[in-house]
């Protein structure tokens, strides 16, 4: 991944990360075929890149609650 590409995508900080206390942020950008995530403290750094489908399918996933004192069950 190119850094310049990197430069000019709209990126976002995720809602969980804006506490303002430095702790762990993540940003995304949607783009038309797929998602990236990256760290916003280290941007230089490597890119999650994700289809479509396999972010819908995450977001699904980790979104959910566990159960009591139970783990996320397998997909």
């Amino acid at each position: 991944m190119l850094a310049e590409e990197n430069a000019s995508i709209a990126w976002q900080k995720s809602s969980y990360s804006a506490d303002g206390s430095g702790g762990n942020c993540c940003e995304v950008a949607l783009l038309e075929a797929e998602v990236r995530v990256r760290d916003a403290k280290l941007p230089e750094r490597a890119v999650l890149r994700f289809s479509l489908s396999a972010w819908r399918v995450a977001v699904a996933y980790f979104g959910r609650t566990p159960s009591a004192g139970g783990s996320h069950e397998q997909l």
